[in-house]
Order: C-alpha cells, then sequence, then structure tokens
C-alpha cells in the first residue's frame, strides 16, 4: 500500500475516479443496471484510497467531480463531491489508520486499527451535512413537497383514472413529503455507504492492497456511545421549523440508518451457531422488506447495542505518533 503521490499511483487514482464518474452518469439512462451500478459508485475511490492512499484517492476525486461537471453540470458535479467524492476518501483514510496497541491499553506487538464504528459515525454526520447541502442548493421546502406532491399524484390518476384525493388528503401528502424526504435520503445513502465500504475492504484484501485486518462485521458494524447523543440531539433541532428542521432531520436520517445497520450486524452475531440460523436471517430480512415498521425494532436494538470493536493485527507501526497512516 502505497501513501505518497507518484505518477503509477496517481494514474490509478484517476482511473478510479473515471470509473466513479462513469457509473454516476450511467444512472441517467434510467435502466435497472445503471441504477445499481450507481449505487457502487464510491467503491472504485474507496479501493484507490485503501490500497495507494489518500493522495490517490484525491485524484480520483478531483477526476470524478470533473468529469461530471463537465457533462452534467454542477447540481450533478456537487452530487458527486459531497455524498460520494468526500465519504469514500475520507471512510478511506481513516480505515488505514493504525497505532501500537500498548498505546491504548492493548498487547504489546500488535497493531491496533481505526474501529470501525467511528468510520460509520463519520461517515453518517458526512451524508447528513451532504444532503443539508443539497437540500439548501436545490430549495426544499414546502413548494417543493409541493410540486413533489402533484407529480405524485398525477402519477396516480394515469396509471388509475378513478383515483380521487380531497384536499385534506392532498396537503396530508404534501406534509408527508416535507417531512420524509430530509430523512429517507441520507438513510437509505448511508445504507449504500456502509455496503460500499464492505465491498472495497473485501476487494483491497484480496488484492493485497491493504494490511488492516478483516473486521469481523457481526462484531463490528456498531455505533459508537457518542452516536446516540448526537441521533438525540438532531431528532430534538428536527421540531424546529423551516430549514433547521430540515437539516437536522438529514442527520438523524443518516444516524438512524447506522443504528439499524448496528441491530442487523447483532442478529448475526447472536444467531451464530444457532440451528435454524439461515431461515432466521432470512425470515428478518423479508419481514423489512414487505413490512418497513419491523426494521424500528433493529434500529432499537443498536441503540442499545453501542460498542466499539478495534481489530488488531501482528507487529507496530513504524510511526510513535499516536495515530498512523501506515505504508
Amino acid at each position: 500500500m502505497a501513501s505518497r503521490l507518484t505518477p503509477e499511483t496517481g494514474g490509478r487514482g484517476a482511473l478510479a475516479g473515471a470509473a466513479t464518474a462513469l457509473l454516476c452518469l450511467g444512472l441517467s439512462s434510467g435502466t435497472p443496471l445503471a441504477a445499481l451500478l450507481y449505487f457502487i459508485s464510491p467503491v472504485p475511490l474507496m479501493i484507490a484510497g485503501l490500497g495507494f492512499g489518500l493522495n490517490a484517492a484525491l485524484v480520483g476525486a478531483t477526476v470524478a467531480i470533473v468529469a461530471t461537471l463537465l457533462t452534467a453540470g454542477g447540481t450533478v458535479a456537487t452530487l458527486v463531491a459531497l455524498s460520494i467524492a468526500v465519504p469514500a476518501c475520507a471512510s478511506a483514510f481513516w480505515l488505514n489508520l493504525a497505532r501500537p496497541a500498548e498505546e491504548i491499553g492493548g498487547p504489546r506487538g500488535k497493531i491496533a486499527w481505526y474501529p470501525l464504528a467511528d468510520v460509520l459515525l463519520a461517515v453518517s454526520l458526512l451524508t447528513g451535512l451532504a444532503y443539508v447541502v443539497l437540500g439548501f442548493m436545490v430549495g426544499f421546502g414546502p413548494e417543493m413537497a409541493a410540486e413533489l406532491a402533484d407529480e405524485l399524484i398525477n402519477r396516480f390518476k394515469q396509471a388509475n383514472p378513478e383515483v380521487a384525493f380531497t384536499p385534506e388528503g392532498v396537503t396530508s401528502l404534501q406534509n408527508f413529503i416535507e417531512a420524509a424526504i430530509p430523512v429517507a435520503q441520507p438513510f437509505m445513502w448511508m445504507l449504500t455507504l456502509t455496503a460500499s465500504i464492505y465491498l472495497a475492504l473485501a476487494v483491497a484484501r484480496r488484492s493485497g492492497l491493504t494490511r488492516r485486518p478483516k473486521d469481523d462485521w457481526p462484531v463490528a458494524l456498531r455505533m459508537p456511545r457518542t452516536a446516540t447523543f448526537a441521533f438525540l440531539a438532531a431528532i430534538l433541532v428536527s421540531f424546529a421549523p423551516g430549514g433547521i428542521g430540515h437539516a437536522a432531520s438529514s442527520f438523524a436520517g443518516a444516524l438512524a440508518a447506522g443504528f439499524t445497520l448496528a441491530g442487523f450486524a447483532m442478529l448475526h452475531q447472536r444467531t451464530r451457531g444457532t440451528a435454524g440460523r439461515t431461515a432466521i436471517l432470512v425470515l428478518a430480512y423479508v419481514g423489512v422488506a414487505f413490512i418497513a415498521f419491523v426494521a424500528v425494532f433493529f434500529f432499537i436494538a443498536g441503540i442499545f447495542g453501542t460498542g466499539r470493536h478495534v481489530p488488531l493485527s501482528p507487529g507496530s507501526p513504524q510511526s510513535s505518533s499516536s495515530a498512523s497512516n501506515i505504508d
């Protein structure tokens, strides 16, 4: 794993950025495959950062942002920068951080790596911030919610002309959209970024690009305790009217995704070695797919199951600093 920027690592970073840009721009085709590929668009930048250092990832991020700016405009480029490039580069950097384990009370002669829980908290905050900025840029508010509600009603009427909405029903739909979108979008994108981290780590490890040991995800996928206080603060502020409430809702949605994922990870951990484990997991995921409210139980489990798992590997970093990027 290289951290210094050389023509070789810069070129690989640029290729990763081009791949990310193509995956993002392909979404305009509207095909299901293009939508699926868009959801893994952060992966190339993450692999570049894990394998060749932060500088390589930054080169890739610059290429991706410039490419989307020239081909799709400033709004799309901002979306790529805030929701893809920044979290991808930052998470790869943090996942490469390590220190001597004895500095944190661990065994001598071991390397302690940056906890996955702390990475997930930071990424969730970056996700919330990204959607706050994007919401401000597009002017999200009651007017946009009303436009989206009208569009949704028109689609319902096209599918079934007999559908009728009362004025009260239209107002309720507008209020629901205004309240739900600031929460739902960061929630879903946080799920996407976590899946991308998992995939990027797997690819980098199998390719020999990272020295970070394999994280035990059912154990390590947790939110730290500080995330609970951040979530409670976001919930309280979300009751404020206007943009402040929408901004807080974005942070609450991203953090809620982290807690929900932690709840699922706890189920994976608790069912290890038990009879019928596969059936239990399938039932849980199918239940959430058909009854979204079931996810609330996993969210609650994640809230009460906070923790930080520090992966260890043999050896010690050459640097004696409190936190160093392992080369």
